[in-house]
């Protein structure tokens, strides 16, 4: 059966939510305690504190287990909502998903412009404005021109996109399940950056964004895995087994087949990506966090993600640098500053930002289904 199975589970389900602010708390540490650990000459860290930095952002990247836990979530939930739309899906879900990602994304770009990338540049010789760079930061899909992200971790949200033309693709031929079909778009993401090599000139960032895309595995992974829980499809699951052994050994297979000659630093994905598939299986099945605080970061998780950066920049730069070397020694202190920080920031741009453009979009598609629901009801009635 190549399309989704017809058996769903409404509502929120709260342990998606942690799992989506979990996996934001873990991109947060992975870049504040980089910055927290470079520190001044005069500054003589904590050496625990150091120690542990070390061990969680660079020998078993929880930067990247964060991300590979955000990518299974969306697949897990985004493909889904297709089959939600009673009138023209399709429409409906590109504008609900322009609304729910743009206008928080524009803010974004906006304040990254100002604080990430010219601001606080200077400190590291400056940065100028390059207002091409940022009219095309704007759409979200600058990484497919060449041009370099505003804010680094924006080359997730250009997976993203890539992956929701995918889902169109594939429910619009009723095929949205179907391996044979996510495997062709598979092989295609992996010619994608030759293929903008040969077209255009891009930048080393560009291109180090075009190799991520392979990630795109395990959303689908995630779009199978769902089907097969909730709507007991086993034919699914095989199929969702097969996709995350790929995407797995895509990453990491010629690092496997030279194991005992690796480093530690080279062992990093592979580990960081089997730590967060562990998660995601467990906390989907057996161990289903609930409650208030991870449901509280799950709903405001993409604002978390989109101004960390904002935050902690100007954070290290106007303010912890200034601080007496008793805090700077405490690398985690830093972590704790930017994230609760970040999550104040965040409540503040859901409920004023996100919330009202989510709104927007679905006033949008309830009068654009009502205007045509009573067409198609009288075309039934003639027929």
């Amino acid at each position: 059966m190549n399309t989704l199975s017809t058996q769903r589970s409404s509502g929120r389900y709260q342990y998606i939510d942690f799992l989506r602010g979990f996996a934001a708390l873990l991109v947060i540490y992975q870049h504040t305690i980089d910055f927290a650990s470079m520190a001044q000459a005069d500054v003589q860290l904590n050496a625990v504190e150091v120690a542990i930095a070390h061990f969680f952002s660079k020998q078993i990247g929880i930067g990247e287990i964060g991300v590979c836990i955000f990518l299974m979530v969306s697949g897990f939930v985004v493909p889904f909502s297709l089959s939600t739309y009673p009138v023209e899906p399709l429409k409906t879900f590109v504008i609900h998903r322009f609304f729910r990602l743009y206008p928080a994304y524009w803010l974004s770009a906006v304040l990254g412009l100002v604080f990430v990338w010219w601001r606080c540049g200077v400190s590291q010789g400056g940065n100028n404005i390059d207002w091409l760079m940022f009219a095309a930061n704007l759409t979200m899909f600058q990484a497919f021109v060449g041009i370099d992200n505003i804010i680094g971790s924006y080359w997730t949200l250009a997976l993203e996109l890539l992956f929701y033309f995918f889902c169109i693709y594939l429910f619009s031929r009723g095929k949205m399940t179907s391996l044979k079909s996510i495997v062709l778009l598979m092989l295609a993401v992996l010619l994608l950056p030759k293929l903008f090599h040969r077209l255009m000139t891009v930048s080393a960032y560009s291109a180090n964004v075009l190799f991520y895309l392979r990630y795109i595995g395990y959303m689908f992974f995630g779009l199978l895995y769902r089907d097969w829980l909730l709507n007991k499809n086993n034919a699914s699951g095989r199929k969702a087994l097969f996709v995350l052994v790929w995407t797995f050994l895509i990453f990491t297979g010629r690092d496997i087949l030279h194991f005992w000659n690796l480093d530690t630093a080279q062992l990093r994905s592979p580990a960081a990506q089997l730590i967060a598939i562990t998660i995601f299986i467990l906390t989907t099945t057996i161990f289903k966090v609930q409650g208030k605080l991870g449901s509280f970061l799950g709903k405001i998780s993409y604002s978390m993600y989109l101004f960390h950066p904002v935050i902690f920049y100007p954070l290290y730069t106007y303010v912890w640098r200034s601080l007496p070397t008793d805090w700077q020694s405490h690398p985690n202190l830093f972590f704790v500053m930017s994230a609760l920080l970040t999550i104040a920031f965040s409540y503040c741009t859901y409920r004023w930002l996100e919330e009202p453009s989510i709104a927007l979009g679905k006033k949008l598609t309830r009068q654009r289904q009502a205007s045509v629901l009573p067409t198609m009801s009288n075309m039934k009635v003639h027929v």
